[in-house]
């Protein structure tokens, strides 16, 4: 196995080599036109070079799960319909994110306040409006006017990144607790009596064996577990206090810091970790690492907001700090939306 990942990484090289031969000064040329990376290339060398790297290693996941055999974990691959089958019952109880997120009137003006959304404007990271209507419109903005890049970006800056977990914690305490969810067509005799929390038992330990044995599983779970070690409701406090409404604001933080709680607990029961990215030490230590210096440009970010909601008039020099700490912290992050 160690040989094959070895060869990947020496092909990369090559690639990589070859690649960067080709002529610089003009990306539509016969040999880049149609390359994968040749977008990435436009915007610069690294993205291109990082491209390649990613599209090239791909076939090392294959090769950890040689055989229908997980040689991360050893274990034995689940069958797919089985695995399939977690999925969709876990799908079936994430209804709970349109019903406080997606569909909320109210988490939607949190966001708007609680979140630097309305600077991205002035950033000038984006090919696009952050809005499909006009911001000036007499038309009550909703959830439906935004764009896809600027509402992960809102939550990210804000260091909730709510839509990144919200509502896997509901659905894996859900599935704990109640199992798959029966379809109507079952007809089978009275289960018999069982202790609850010996059902629980064996639920949270069946999603323990799905972890260990469905890729597709894993992968939700991994992606979960990075965005909760990303994200920091300490931080996340001071944005909210932007909002004006306190009612409000304290309805939907404690709602949101509740579900961040909830899906903690949950990620590492299914994990059996008792600390987030306890197998991921390179990722813990680089997050550690970067959020002393990630959070004083979120602290100096909040001011700035605040006192330009202060002011009647446009302020153009508060408009270009606030940029930097927007372009601050997407690079301390490493994320932007």
């Amino acid at each position: 196995m160690l040989e094959s990942i070895a060869g990947i990484g020496f092909t990369v090289r090559v690639v990589i080599e070859d690649f960067e031969k080709l002529p610089a000064a003009d990306s539509r040329s016969p040999a880049r036109q149609g390359c994968l990376w040749e977008a990435p290339l436009q915007q610069g060398p690294n993205v291109a070079r990082k491209r390649v790297e990613t599209s090239s290693l791909a076939p090392v996941g294959t090769i950890l799960r040689k055989n229908g055999t997980n040689l991360l974990f050893g274990d034995a691959l689940a069958p797919l319909d089985l695995g399939v089958a977690l999925i969709k019952a876990l799908a079936d109880r994430f209804l709970v994110y349109r019903e406080h997120i997606a569909a909320s009137a109210d988490t939607f003006t949190y966001f708007e306040q609680a979140t630097p959304v309305a600077e991205l404007e002035h950033a000038r990271i984006g090919s696009r409006p952050a809005k499909r209507t006009d911001a000036s419109s007499a038309k009550k903005r909703s959830m439906e006017d935004l764009r896809a890049i600027p509402w992960v970006f809102g939550w990210m800056q804000s260091r909730h990144l709510v839509p990144a977990w919200f509502g896997v914690g509901h659905a894996l305490e859900t599935y704990v607790k109640l199992g798959a969810p029966r379809l109507a067509s079952e007809t089978c005799e009275e289960p018999p009596q069982i202790s609850p929390d010996l059902v629980e038992a064996a639920n949270l330990l069946h999603l323990q064996t799905i972890f260990r044995s469905f890729p597709l599983f894993i992968d939700i779970i991994r992606n979960v577990e990075m965005a909760l070690a990303k994200a920091d409701f300490g931080i996340a406090r001071l944005y909210a206090s932007l909002v004006d409404d306190e009612s409000l604001r304290e309805s939907v933080f404690t709602m949101l810091e509740a579900e961040f709680l909830l899906t903690r607990r949950m990620v590492l029961a299914v994990t059996g970790q008792s600390t987030l990215l306890e197998t991921n030490p390179v990722l813990e230590h680089s997050i550690r690492l970067r959020n002393p210096y990630v959070d004083p440009m979120s602290l100096l970010q909040v001011e700035l907001i605040r006192r330009k909601r202060s002011l009647t008039e446009p302020n153009e020099a508060l408009n270009r700090a606030i940029t930097a700490t927007i372009n601050g912290i997407s690079a301390g992050l490493r994320n932007t939306g």
